[in-house]
């Protein structure tokens, strides 16, 4: 739901206003705003002297982020932030310094990491070129190429085919680079280094030359260099670990206060440019949810005494003005807000869909795959995913408890169809359908999908007639649209006798009279919108068209059995393609119910554009 606000104003000494918004930065719950243009008065720009200040804070910020990153990409965890602040200007000059010496140490680290790279890569060929040497001596019979080329093993094989009709003995040994290429090791005949020359100028291919770090040189001489300089290296990163983790557990504490202040600050000086300001007095307005006003009031008279003030704002003097969204929604409901937020919010005074997904996403996913085996599957995942989970809003957590959620109903609607893993569980346990055979009673489910999605779709008009209530003309055109569609369900249902044949014409007569009062209320575009109502209520058969083709496939995947064969193979056949059935069952019935839900559901009521609800707060570094 939609949390209610309040406006608020608050007035005080123009030389209290840096500890008025201290104050309110502490408590936590005001969305500073700017006045009402219609009052006459507007914020004083920003002086050069704050303007300065602002670049000076950004320039201290980013030192301190980068420099946290970078401690963090060379491995070193930053402690939790310190309890004593540091004066403004000592934060920012150690900021800079840490970042100065991050950059380095990163710099280091990345070169050594490319030298470690490129000397394991060329390890292999340099051990089996020191093999050859300590078992053959080829150094008399052969001249030694280190070899790169652009390439894939096709290129190889055709280079490895030149050199045999050119050269005929020759020895070719290749590893792949990091990045695609190809190092090559190439032995050939002494006496015929210039057919190899021309040979692999002819292929492209580049003479690599010796990694530097081994001191440039012949590979004999560079041969006995590689482990030594491997071992340097790893030995240099490991130094730089230290080092990094040094320079966190020093600096890190107050890297990380600075973080916060710094982010302190620069929401303190976007809320002072929406101030007020007179020679002796300010003004600030903004938005705080109604149940949170009491308490912010109590503490700006307890830490400001009667030289600031706070007032509610009439609702009749801000209607026109659009209020933060906050939602809070019961704890059973607040892992859907995960389904809702790929949306815009809703505008304040609207609704809140995220009730309506909680109850019918779960329920329409459950008429869709409907199959107790499925369910305990689906189960099993969201016991895994509760097992993985993390602080309380984490992403883990709330697909865990949808999941339970989508279980539940998918379990519940298998035993109504009389489901588990499509028909075995009728074979093996005699299972029966409460309601109907979805393999023989197609037309049945076509109209009890139709008719779930009548009721949603009316819902949501209820809905959206209710909520306009302010605006009677919207209000009005709402409701009769679900009037209409109402009329229309009964008099098709009067055709075809699930309903008495005496309704009909009660129900067509009491269109003819709806109808020029939807015209007259909505305009011309009414006619066009009601078809588009009944197209969305139609719309619904693919509710059918899932669930029938769900269990048709487990049909399939049980017949395999006994088909092929031996009955092993069979199983194993049934395992998988009611394996490859269930991720299906997964994303294709989530993708299509959420449709349902974005197109047909929320266009009945939802009204998107509201404004993120932003108070004026210190900063935290857990994610929100």
């Amino acid at each position: 739901m939609i949390i209610e606000m309040t406006l608020v104003r608050v007035i005080g000494r123009k030389a209290e206003l840096p500890r008025t918004l201290a104050v309110l930065q502490d408590a936590g719950t005001m969305h500073v705003t700017e006045p009402a243009e219609e009052r006459g008065v507007s914020p004083p720009p920003v002086s050069p002297a704050g303007a300065r200040r602002r670049r000076h804070v950004e320039r201290a910020l980013a030192d301190v982020v980068v420099a946290i990153a970078e401690l963090g990409q060379l491995g070193a965890t930053v402690p939790p932030a310190a309890t004593t602040p540091s004066t403004a200007g000592r934060a920012a000059r150690r900021a800079a310094r840490a970042r100065a010496a991050t950059a380095t140490l990163l710099a280091r680290r990345r070169a050594l990491l490319a030298e470690r790279d490129a000397l394991r890569a060329y390890a292999p060929l340099f051990t089996e070129l020191e093999a050859l040497f300590a078992r053959d001596q080829p150094k008399h019979r052969f001249t030694i190429h280190l070899l790169r080329l652009r390439g894939d093993g096709p290129s190889v094989r055709r280079l490895h085919e030149a050199l045999d009709r050119v050269l005929g003995e020759h020895d070719l040994r290749s590893r792949t680079l990091p990045g695609g290429e190809v190092a090559l090791l190439l032995l050939a005949p002494a006496g015929r280094a210039a057919d190899v020359e021309r040979l692999l100028a002819e292929a492209d291919v580049e003479a690599a030359p010796v990694p530097l770090a081994l001191g440039g040189g012949s590979l004999l001489e560079a041969l006995p260099r590689l482990r030594p300089r491997l071992a340097e290296v790893e030995d240099a990163l490991d130094a730089i670990a230290d080092q990094a983790a040094a320079r966190a557990a020093a600096d890190g504490p107050a890297l990380a206060r600075a973080r916060a202040d710094f982010h302190d600050e620069l929401r303190a000086l976007d809320a002072l440019a929406l101030a007020v300001q007179t020679d002796h007095a300010f003004v600030l307005e903004g938005w705080v949810p109604a149940r949170a006003y009491p308490a912010l009031a109590q503490r700006i008279e307890r830490d400001l005494g009667d030289t600031v003030s706070i007032q509610p704002v009439a609702r009749e003097a801000w209607r026109g003005r659009e209020a933060p969204v906050v939602l809070a929604n019961p704890s059973i409901f607040e892992p859907f807000e995960r389904l809702t937020s790929m949306l815009p919010l809703p505008r304040y005074g609207t609704v809140d869909p995220t009730p309506f997904v909680a109850v019918f996403f779960p329920m329409l996913f459950g008429v869709i795959v409907g199959d107790v085996g499925y369910g305990i599957l689906i189960a099993l995942v969201a016991a895994l995913l509760w097992w993985r989970r993390g602080p309380r809003k984490s992403l883990a957590r709330d697909l865990a408890l949808i999941a339970a959620a989508v279980a539940s109903f998918t379990i519940i609607f298998g035993v109504v169809y009389g489901e588990l893993f499509g028909d075995l569980g009728a074979r093996v346990f005699g299972m029966r359908p409460l309601w109907l055979h979805r393999e023989d009673a197609i037309l049945p489910f076509l109209v009890g999908a139709i008719s779930l999605g009548l009721v949603h779709l009316l819902l949501g008009l209820v809905v959206a007639a209710i909520s306009r209530r302010r605006h009677p003309r919207e209000a009005a055109g709402r409701g009769l649209t679900a009037l209409m569609l109402a009329l229309i369900a009964v008099a098709l249902a009067a055709v075809v006798d699930f309903l008495p044949h005496e309704l009909f014409t009660p129900a067509i007569v009491a269109l003819l009279v709806a109808f020029p009062l939807l015209v007259a209320i909505e305009g011309a575009t009414a006619l066009l919108e009601l078809v588009t109502t009944v197209g969305h209520v139609m719309s619904y058969a693919r509710v059918m068209a899932l669930g029938t083709a769900s269990v048709m496939l487990a049909g399939v995947a049980n017949q395999m059995v006994g088909a092929f064969g031996g009955a092993a193979v069979g199983v194993v056949l049934a395992l998988l393609f009611h394996l490859v059935n269930f991720a299906i069952t997964l994303f294709s019935p989530t993708i299509h119910v959420l449709r349902l839900h974005y197109v047909e559901f929320f266009g009945t009521f939802f009204s998107p554009g509201g404004r993120r609800y932003q108070p004026l707060a210190h900063w935290s570094s857990a994610p929100s």
